[in-house]
């Protein structure tokens, strides 16, 4: 990373900075966030693997299907996933 690239690294990040939401989920909880209009992320935890650790189930949505009708099954409005689904 060079000194101007840097610089920009910074402003974007005192820039987000400045504006940091958080909440705190509890279980069943649902929160959705359009990328389009914000950064997330989730905290750092070390897990305990009990079966108690959190779990994050991801989701996509879009407001036009039509660019995605070529990967879906006739009729569907859900696309395959794109990789195996595991439950926790």
């Amino acid at each position: 990373m060079d000194e101007t690239a840097a610089r920009a690294f910074d402003e974007l990040r005192e820039a987000m900075l400045a504006v940091l939401a958080g909440t705190a989920l509890e279980a069943g909880d649902l929160i959705i966030v359009d990328n389009r209009a914000a950064v997330h992320g989730r905290t750092a935890f070390r897990p305990r693997y009990d079966g108690q650790d959190r779990w994050l189930r991801r989701c996509f949505a879009v407001a036009d299907l039509r660019p995605s009708r070529a990967i879906r099954a006739a009729g569907s409005q859900a696309c395959a996933p794109l990789g195996p689904v595991s439950a926790p």
